[in-house]
């Protein structure tokens, strides 16, 4: 099962996601965080720290999983009663673009795109609910720098197909979730 959460930034997206691991997660699952973030400044070490404080006062046992790359070598590591939050994918696109060169050409970009939906499917495959959280960018208008551009071509095309692939899709505003797809699992 794959629920997809989307959202402006702050919108709530991360605390609704963590609802939903809650809900799907069984007494014998075992409930996993994939951090993709990397910590570049204090603003983003405060954030990261305001996570972890949140998850801490959950009822669950969070293991946590700093991968900002590469995340299909996690798959090994989850049971099929597992519950996973992968958190979030427009990092982990990020990381993954600019880890090479060649991140202003198109095509590259989207090779990148077809390589993390296979993770995905891997991750998908290895646990009982993958829940991915992602952002909304696409209200300001296409971009005139080429790189954003690409960065953002190849995320819609991410969320369009993991949406294709997921049970449910949710999108966040002010905190409050509107089912796109799929059964309401809140």
């Amino acid at each position: 099962m794959i629920v997809f959460i989307s959202g402006g930034v702050r919108s709530g997206k991360s605390d609704v996601a963590e609802r939903c691991v809650q809900v799907l997660a069984s007494s014998e699952s075992v409930v996993h965080y994939i951090a993709t973030a990397k910590v570049t400044d204090e603003e983003m070490r405060a954030r990261v720290v305001h996570h972890q404080k949140r998850r801490d006062g959950q009822s669950l046992s969070w293991q946590t999983w700093e991968q900002p790359l590469c995340l299909h070598k996690l798959a090994p590591k989850f049971a099929a009663r597992d519950v996973v939050l992968l958190d979030c994918l427009t990092n982990w696109l990020a990381n993954e673009l600019f880890a090479t060169e060649g991140w202003e050409r198109e095509e590259h970009c989207l090779q990148i795109a077809e390589r993390m939906l296979a993770a995905i499917k891997q991750l998908a495959a290895s646990c009982k609910a993958l829940i991915i959280v992602s952002n909304e960018l696409f209200s300001g208008g296409v971009p005139d720098d080429i790189g954003t551009y690409h960065f953002m071509k190849a995320l819609g095309r991410l969320h369009q197909r993991i949406v294709d692939m997921a049970s449910s899709a949710l999108l966040v505003q002010h905190g409050i979730p509107t089912l796109k797809k799929g059964v309401d699992i809140l």
